[in-house]
């Protein structure tokens, strides 16, 4: 794979694949934990975190700023959000549920915010060994091979994903969109790690893909990987989304257009 360089105003320039290996490094770190079995701890009600979290943030956070400093935003340590310069933003465990449980579906996400806009995506699957990668104005690559999202035109034959929030308010209203999104898809799909989702809408597995609530650490590199890849990524009301959308539904245009209806609020 030819090298890609990432061009900053600080630092100059680097490239993607130092990236990628600071990811699969952090994968090697969640692999092991997960062979070993870990203890979830409940971080807030609905949420837990396990010393994976934990471990693989510390790495991230010191391996990215040594190669480019500037800020920084980790799902566990969190920080402040910027509109304007660069800021790493990271997700060092996505699907921690499925750490203790099912299905062994896991990643870690690297992205890189500029001005507040995704520019950069790394995501690794470490139990599967799958690497995707993005930047703003490139392509969409999976373990080094060039892919571009599925373009369906019939939302019948759709294969839609879907994440529920831990934010209890919001799961009526999800049951709902849910229901009605199922008298058009073929199947849907409930992956526990929307990183994974959005990464698997990039790559055309699923056609689309929706959630209510989202975390700027979800979403960075996701969001990244979508657009590179010929997609959207909308809110809920079905503007572009942003650092401030509340919600997402990404896919290609057409799928997009095709479900809007339902994630109406009735």
């Amino acid at each position: 794979m030819k090298n890609q360089k990432i061009s900053l105003p600080e630092q100059g320039i680097f490239f993607i694949e130092e990236i990628e290996q600071i990811a699969r490094s952090a994968g090697g770190i969640i692999k092991a934990h997960y062979t070993q079995g870990v203890i979830a701890e409940f971080k807030s009600l609905r949420q837990v975190v396990t010393t994976a979290d934990r471990e693989s943030e510390q790495f991230l956070k010191e391996a990215l700023l040594q190669l480019y400093p500037c800020h920084f935003y980790g799902e566990e340590s969190g920080g402040v959000i910027i509109e304007q310069g660069d800021q790493w933003v990271v997700d060092p465990l996505d699907g921690t549920e499925n750490m203790t449980g099912y299905p062994p579906l896991l990643a870690v996400s690297i992205g890189l915010l500029r001005n507040g806009t995704p520019v950069l995506g790394v995501v690794y699957d470490p139990i599967h060994d799958i690497l995707y990668s993005a930047q703003q104005g490139g392509l969409l690559k999976i373990n080094g091979e060039v892919t571009q999202l599925r373009k369906r035109t019939d939302p019948t034959n759709a294969v839609v994903g879907l994440d529920f929030s831990s934010e209890m308010q919001t799961r009526p209203e999800t049951l709902d969109q849910l229901s009605r999104v199922l008298q058009q898809a073929r199947a849907v799909k409930v992956l526990g790690a929307p990183v994974l989702s959005l990464a698997e809408v990039a790559a055309g597995r699923l056609d689309l893909f929706f959630r209510p609530s989202t975390k700027l650490t979800d979403m960075a590199a996701g969001v990244c990987m979508i657009r590179a890849a010929g997609g959207k990524a909308v809110d809920y009301e079905g503007e572009e989304w942003t650092i401030h959308s509340k919600g997402v539904i990404a896919g290609s245009s057409g799928m997009i257009e095709a479900y809007m209806p339902c994630f109406y609020i009735t």
